[in-house]
């Protein structure tokens, strides 16, 4: 049976499992491991006792862990990646005295025992990947509503585009925010608390790609003072060339542009207009080889983010 880690997180208290059997599979291993620990403790508040983890490979009849233990009635057992899974053996365990967690990292949803879980009427399968928009959308709004707050439709959005979309480090965000001792929450504000909020400058670098060369070095100059800086370039001209890339028409551009970025709207919707998917396509390749570059040569970080900004210029244009 498959279950959403959201419902997970947000609901865990009220939800109830007969048979405490979980496979929590993804590539999210923060979510997971926020998942996981939620379920445990939910266990735990429901009368089972002692968690064990357990370093073999496989789940069977001949687990010893599984034997009832010395000191407690009930029992957690947590398995990590197992390579083998006996699925009949599953169904026959003792659900009033032993749960199983299994987390895996290596599971594709054409595997058989992620299948099994996610069919089954009393196993329950948690899918964990990385946070889309919308649904970090839904964390912060709980979290907003649970502590009062408010925030302007700009520093909404802003906060939304600008958070990392693996959830332990998007929930250390929404942590910073809810401490935040100003009452009235600017723009400004935000980019200064977040970990992985770019300055208004870095933003001007790609907004500036259809100018003269002269200011696009004049720019990077201003905005690129690390190798750390080289790569909030990328990463923010790719949330970019995405943006554009995702949208089939001009009315699609309105609807996904960022709120926060009203000030550039006109031009990149300028931009929209003067580019095509072939031409995007060939930016994003351009961004992974200076990724590559930037690993290699850290120290050329300045000379590598101008060349790379004048070669997206041509690629775009």
């Amino acid at each position: 049976m498959k279950i959403d880690p959201v419902k997970i997180i947000l609901e865990g208290k009220n939800l109830h499992f007969k048979k405490k059997i979980f496979l929590i599979s993804g590539n999210e291993e923060t979510l997971i491991k926020k998942t996981q620990g939620i379920l445990i403790q939910k266990i735990k508040n429901e009368g089972f006792g002692e968690v064990q983890k357990n370093v073999s490979k496989k789940i069977s009849a001949d687990d010893n862990n599984l034997n009832n233990s010395l000191f407690y009635k009930s029992k957690i057992i947590l398995y990590e990646n197992p390579k083998e899974i006996d699925r009949e053996y599953l169904d026959t365990i003792d659900h009033t005295n032993t749960a199983i967690i299994i987390s895996h990292t290596n599971l594709t949803n054409s595997s058989k025992i992620k299948k099994y879980f996610d069919s089954h009427k009393e196993l329950f399968s948690i899918s964990c990947y990385k946070l889309s928009r919308d649904i970090k959308k839904i964390f912060l709004d709980f979290f907003l509503k649970q502590h009062k707050i408010q925030l302007e439709r700009d520093c909404y959005w802003f906060f939304l585009d600008n958070t990392d979309s693996r959830y332990q480090l998007f929930e250390n965000e929404i942590t910073k925010l809810i401490n935040y001792d100003k009452k009235e929450i600017m723009v400004k504000d935000l980019r200064h608390l977040l970990s992985n909020s770019d300055s208004e400058e870095i933003d001007d670098l790609f907004f500036l790609i259809f100018e003269k060369n002269k200011e696009i070095i004049q720019q990077s100059c201003r905005a690129i003072n690390s190798s750390s800086d080289s790569y909030l370039v990328l990463q923010r001209i790719k949330f970019f060339l995405n943006l554009l890339y995702n949208a089939k028409n001009i009315n699609e551009v309105i609807e996904i542009y960022p709120k926060y970025l009203f000030k550039y709207k006109t031009r990149f919707l300028s931009i929209f207009e003067k580019t095509n998917t072939k031409k995007i396509a060939s930016a994003l390749a351009l961004i992974k080889k200076t990724e590559l570059l930037l690993r290699k040569h850290a120290s050329m970080h300045q000379a590598i983010s101008q060349r790379f900004l004048l070669n997206l210029k041509k690629s775009l244009g």
